[in-house]
């Protein structure tokens, strides 16, 4: 577990963010499978007041629509980014974004596994859900989740309240957080994916 959590919170963001995607990716099918066993299908379709909102029918507005609606996550796993803990056995201090990114998977799971997609129509079996998933030209969950994997692994290390299960606590100031080369260039990445995924959920919403 030690050696996962210090490929979590590598200097190399680029490990960071296949690191996390992986483990993503995996605790999405988990949930997936097992939440389409366990779970009455549409039973989150309606649950988040936040999703009951159209999308406009011209494709431009739409993408945009989705991009900035996106964008509000990536603001809550950045500013949660700025919180990291270390539990009292570890030497690695985890960002609290990557809570928060772990929370989309799970919800994405299920969603997939219960089919409660806001803008589904009919059912289809799990199996060809599950296929379709992989289908970037029609489906952007994957897509979305790398983005979101992008700028959550970018800014992992930008924690300026480091506390640890003791009740130790250190700080820094804002003006001390400094991103790499590297780690600009996977945020811009992420940025760019998202609007990508964005307009594939666009287009995909108006052939429905």
């Amino acid at each position: 577990m030690e050696r996962l959590k210090k490929l979590m919170v590598s200097s190399n963001p680029w490990l960071r963010v296949i690191t996390i995607y992986l483990i993503g990716f995996l605790l999405l099918i988990i949930v997936a499978i097992t939440s389409n066993v366990l779970l009455p299908e549409g039973i989150i379709k309606n649950a988040n007041p936040l999703w009951n909102w159209s999308v406009s029918q011209n494709l431009l507005l739409g993408t945009l629509q989705i991009f900035c609606f996106n964008l509000i996550f990536d603001v809550v796993m950045v500013l949660a980014d700025l919180f990291a803990k270390c539990s009292r056995k570890s030497e690695c201090y985890l960002p609290a974004g990557y809570w928060c990114l772990f929370l989309m998977f799970i919800i994405f799971g299920v969603m997939i596994g219960t089919w409660s997609f806001q803008m589904a129509t009919t059912s289809m079996p799990f199996i060809d859900r599950m296929a379709r998933m992989f289908n970037t030209t029609e489906a952007s969950g994957l897509l979305e989740m790398l983005a979101f994997c992008c700028i959550a692994g970018a800014t992992a290390n930008i924690a300026i309240v480091k506390s640890k299960k003791d009740g130790s606590t250190t700080s820094s100031r804002v003006r001390d957080i400094h991103l790499s080369g590297s780690e600009i260039i996977i945020l811009v990445i992420g940025l760019c994916l998202q609007l990508t995924a964005a307009f594939i959920e666009t287009k995909s919403i108006h052939l429905i």
